[in-house]
């Protein structure tokens, strides 16, 4: 009997490990298929970021909005969006018949050719949507809101009694290789339907940082 009943017990535990199993296994092969949805920041890619806002926002041209409330659009957009200014920036110079130097190259930070933007056309493509989280950001003065909130602030008109605002839109970083990337940035008023500043930046990095070195447009006016 004791045996039986020992016998008894060691099946409803071995099933109910199984069962435990499957579920803990279908619940991890549902978070991996979950995971590419919202693609998240490296390290790499964090600094990129905030040492870009860190140059951008210390810039004179804020001088006037200093007192400012400072928007961080949470969706990141895609990072082939950086590519394609640089792609429209890079044809339209050359379409002038223009030929760069090596000065040139330096200077307006020609850093790919044709080929070369196709082939990582080709390899970003598919990437996901990146979601800019507070953890991202270092700067304790810009606060993260969806563009869903925005759009219904702005339909509705409710920014005509809030603070100033400066909106921004800035883009996952495409990091082309251990010193060398791209970022996109837009920035407009809360209130205001066309951008203030709107470019592509080349960010190098020196001694640890990253830096502004070359910045690029691809001509449009929001």
């Amino acid at each position: 009997m004791k045996n039986s009943i020992l016998l008894l017990s060691v099946v409803t535990f071995v099933a109910c490990s199984s069962k435990k199993d499957i579920i803990e296994n279908k619940e991890i092969q549902l978070l991996t298929q979950l995971k590419p949805i919202i693609d998240t920041l490296d390290r790499e890619e964090s600094n990129i970021v905030n040492d870009f806002l860190d140059f951008e926002l210390a810039s004179e041209r804020y001088k006037n909005y200093k007192n400012y409330e400072i928007i961080l659009i949470e969706e990141a957009g895609n990072v082939i969006e950086n590519l394609l200014v640089y792609e429209y920036a890079y044809k339209d110079f050359h379409s002038y018949g223009n030929k760069a130097t090596a000065d040139d190259n330096e200077r307006l930070g020609w850093i790919l050719d044709t080929i070369q933007i196709k082939e990582l056309k080709n390899t970003y493509k598919d990437k996901n949507e990146c979601h800019w989280t507070s953890s991202d950001i270092r700067n304790f003065k810009v606060t993260i809101m969806k563009n869903d909130t925005l759009r219904n602030i702005i339909n509705t008109r409710k920014y005509i009694n809030l603070p100033e605002k400066l909106i921004l839109h800035v883009t996952k970083p495409l990091i082309l290789n251990s010193d060398t990337a791209f970022i996109s940035f837009r920035l407009r008023l809360l209130g205001v339907f066309h951008s203030i500043n709107n470019y592509t930046a080349l960010m190098k990095k020196v001694n640890g940082k990253w830096q502004i070195r070359a910045d690029y447009s691809d001509g449009s006016v929001e």
